[in-house]
């Protein structure tokens, strides 16, 4: 695969042998007509020196990139969702603002914004902005989008993670103005969850066929979709803000078999593949291919239903302590992750904001676990189940296995159901657990860089409880709201220490993502689900 640059350079240099000087390609057709009429082998060489150029030309313009990915999208392009989108739906939308590799946050269609109370936050919008149908962006659009988010007659699940506002007005024609109840120390981050849509669009065509033909500010536009969202394929458009380097098509294939992922990078299928398990690194690097971990905030646990009816051992918090003593989270990362993470004990991770080093990690102790389950009134044990969908970590479904392993082995006697995606993204915003005890989860903590949307998630609060506890309720509120950096630092630590001591979770390990490209192929920075697809570009030979 040649770069652009590469092409065209090598085209000029055919014309040149071929004729001692340049011509743009409309010249030389001109002047194809012209040769023709003066000697056949003239005509015959400018001729295919203007094919090999327009062909080349054609090839540096279509740059095709082909993306194995693990999970479909499942919504679509529906712009208020909680998913992923399978990967391709940074690539459409773009919000006010972004968050960076690094957590840090970055102007997006908003070009800058300031707190001028701890309520009203204003946005200055990014000039020569548009939409991929090409109407301008502008503070009406953005008021719109809210509008169509916030709607009374729908509830958008996007709205769980962007909180309650008390209102939003264009100052002028590029200056938002976004009020909400009460302070909101992250209100900048939440809205980088909120993709600018047209809304005029949206008001014609509906949700449903909005989600299939989207309309955003993104540097790619959805040209299909494929049998149930499994192969996305995008094309870069013109004119967007931050336009497409190299990459002029995007074809994302879903495949579920990680294994399979893989053989699609080695056959050359794929050019890069997501998610792929740390024991393919061997493999994939003596092939030549470039392999990347990508380090994460993000936590794999298992979420324990304590809203619940029943008498569950669940509800019981010395329960919840002894099954996070009870699984041997070193030898998950050690033996299953290829050491490329690290174990989890507490809801936050090293360099995020709330970390307690205080907070005493749970260390594999099986007699401890034990212990603590006889104390809890359970010596003959008890019976679990769990619902767990692999997908979320590159071998989790072994990572799972080992869990119902170590729980059984104090007592806990686990029964894991394997579920779809699709399945478990319903269950998991319709609290549609039936008879299960937990359910795989993600503390997401890289949507915003920050855990308050995942103490709200594991929290009373939440639009789909499964897990409550009243005590954290005053402290998840109060950070919530805290605008002094320090004096919410110290808020969530303290959270950290409650929910770690309830064990709100059986918390497993720091999630890292790894992809595997090829080697011609120049990825500065990479997105966990793969989607930077604008800043890819092909390495100069």
């Amino acid at each position: 695969m040649e770069g652009n640059g590469q092409l065209v350079a090598k085209a000029r240099r055919i014309i040149e042998d071929l004729d001692g000087r340049m011509v743009s390609p409309a010249t030389a057709r001109d002047q194809l007509r012209l040769k023709k009429t003066v000697a056949g082998n003239v005509m015959t060489r400018w001729f295919m020196g203007v094919i090999a150029f327009l062909a080349l030309v054609q090839v540096a313009e279509a740059e095709t990139l082909v993306v194995g990915h693990p999970t479909p999208a499942v919504s679509g392009a529906y712009p208020f969702a909680r998913d992923e989108g399978g990967g391709v739906r940074f690539a459409i939308y773009d919000a006010l603002t972004w968050l960076n590799f690094e957590g840090g946050l970055e102007p997006a269609v908003a070009l800058s914004w300031e707190n001028e109370s701890p309520t009203v936050w204003v946005f200055k919008l990014r000039p020569g902005v548009t939409f991929s149908n090409g109407r301008a962006v502008d503070a009406d659009a953005v008021v719109g989008t809210l509008a169509a988010m916030y709607d009374p007659d729908v509830n958008h699940p996007r709205t769980a993670d962007v909180g309650q506002l008390e209102s939003f007005a264009a100052r002028d024609a590029m200056t938002v103005e976004v009020v909400t109840p009460e302070p909101d120390p992250l209100l900048p981050q939440r809205l980088s969850l909120v993709p600018i849509i047209d809304p005029d669009v949206w008001a014609e065509v509906g949700q449903a066929e909005f989600s299939k033909s989207p309309v955003g500010t993104g540097p790619y536009v959805i040209e299909s979709w494929g049998s149930n969202n499994t192969r996305p394929v995008l094309t870069a458009r013109d004119h967007a803000w931050r336009p497409a380097q190299q990459i002029t098509r995007v074809e994302v294939k879903v495949v579920t078999d990680v294994s399979a992922r893989v053989t699609g990078l080695i056959t050359g299928e794929f050019d890069i593949a997501i998610g792929l398990g740390s024991d393919d690194i061997p493999l994939l690097e003596s092939n030549g291919f470039e392999a990347k971990v990508l380090g994460s905030p993000d936590i794999l646990s298992i979420a324990l239903r304590t809203v619940r009816d029943d008498d569950s051992p669940i509800k019981d918090a010395r329960v919840r302590r002894a099954l996070n003593y009870a699984v041997n989270k070193q030898a998950i990362v050690d033996f299953i992750l290829g050491g490329t993470t690290r174990p989890a004990h507490q809801p936050s991770s090293p360099g995020l904001i709330g970390y307690n080093p205080d907070a005493e990690p749970f260390d594999y102790d099986p007699e401890k676990a034990r212990q603590l389950l006889v104390d809890a009134g359970y010596a003959d044990g008890f019976d679990l189940k769990f619902y767990v969908y692999g997908g979320l970590l590159p071998g989790d479904t072994l990572i799972f296995q080992q869990v119902a392993q170590d729980l059984t082995a104090v007592g806990a006697r686990t029964e894991l159901r394997q579920i779809s995606f699709p399945d478990y993204v319903r269950r998991l915003f319709a609290a549609d657990w039936d008879d299960a005890d937990g359910f795989s989860i993600g503390w997401m903590n890289r949507i915003l860089w920050d855990p308050q949307r995942s103490y709200e998630q594991f929290s009373c609060g939440y639009t789909a409880p499964f897990y409550c506890d009243e005590g954290a309720m005053p402290l998840i509120a109060a950070a919530r709201t805290e605008m002094d950096p320090e004096r919410r630092e110290d808020l969530m630590r303290e959270l950290v220490l409650r929910l770690r001591d309830q064990g709100a979770a059986l918390w497993l390990v720091e999630f890292s993502g790894l992809v595997a490209y090829k080697p011609e192929l120049d990825i500065p920075n990479f997105r966990i689900d793969g989607s930077l697809f604008d800043k890819v570009t092909v390495k100069a030979e």
